[in-house]
């Protein structure tokens, strides 16, 4: 109960943010940076993917990432847990419902080591 209204808190606060030119990665996708970490977020439908790379924009295997999307659709919070995809090459994970284009919210990235990062989609 206390992630889950910690994850409304989250994402109001970012709905309600000011907003800024917000960058786009090669895919199209939100592109974030998340500690260590700058990570491409494409949602299609209600399909989410995460593509991983290094300060370097070097992209990273997703082996041993795990991620938790935390997006704000419909005014609702809307998580998404996201694992690699057989490929190695990105996260993958799938909303309950559609995602609206333009989606804002919160990725939470867990790294092989235990460490976790959060970045702002906006």
């Amino acid at each position: 109960m206390r992630s889950l209204i910690a994850g409304l808190i989250l994402v109001a606060s970012l709905v309600a943010a000011p907003a800024h030119e917000q960058r786009v990665g090669p895919r199209g996708g939100a592109l974030v940076d998340a500690g260590n970490y700058h990570v491409e977020v494409v949602t299609r439908e209600k399909s989410v993917e995460i593509f991983v790379s290094d300060v370097n924009d070097k992209p990273l295997p997703a082996n041993g990432f795990k991620a938790l999307a935390i997006l704000a659709a419909a005014g609702k919070s809307i998580r998404v847990t996201l694992q690699p995809a057989p490929d190695g090459a990105k996260l993958v994970g799938d909303a309950p419902e559609p995602l609206p284009a333009g989606v804002k919210g919160a990725v939470q990235l867990t790294a092989p080591d235990g460490r976790t990062a959060t970045g702002r989609i906006n």
